[in-house]
């Protein structure tokens, strides 16, 4: 099964890195906008799958849930990879932003901004110093919330479950 694991990845690697040179540093900006934006949108989806496993598990353990303990594991697991696929989607989005990739984010031009009276009221938080801070803390508070999270889940593990231990994680 590992072995499998490997070869799916290094597919994916070879084609990515495929696509990377024959279409996201094409000389046709069309092509180019179609890669990133294509990667941006799987990055982000994948992520965001993450971050439902997480959120599956919080709000079980808010609402005190005990049909999830035989599957709990599972969307720990899935949980696990936040930071990895928070580390790639901000590559992409750093890469959109200073790569000046403005086709995607129309607010990245300047020109544009100027133009449009909507993004000129709304440049306060469409910029590019407001959108890296803003993904740096997201994807952050994501990674931590998912750590913390199955911290607990290994401390309710190892430690004796009596009602005053079962309270505090309540």
């Amino acid at each position: 099964m590992k072995t499998w694991s490997y070869a799916l990845i290094g597919i994916g690697l070879v084609a990515l890195l495929y696509g990377m040179f024959t279409k996201g540093f094409s000389a046709d900006e069309h092509e180019q906008v179609h890669f990133w934006g294509t990667l941006m949108y799987n990055t982000i989806f994948w992520t965001l799958i993450c971050n439902a496993s997480m959120f599956f598990i919080c709000v079980t353990t808010l609402g005190q849930a005990g049909f999830t303990q035989a599957f709990r594991r599972v969307p720990e697991a899935i949980s696990t990879m936040v930071p990895i696929f928070g580390a790639i989607t901000f590559a992409v989005l750093m890469y959109i932003i200073f790569g000046h990739k403005h086709h995607i984010y129309h607010w990245l031009d300047a020109e544009a901004v100027a133009a449009d009276p909507i993004l000129s009221g709304k440049a306060g938080f469409l910029n590019p110093v407001f959108f890296v801070i803003w993904t740096t803390l997201t994807i952050g508070l994501w990674s931590f919330l998912g750590w913390r999270v199955r911290q607990w889940s290994k401390e309710a593990d190892e430690a004796p479950m009596d009602h005053e231990t079962g309270a505090r994680y309540l």
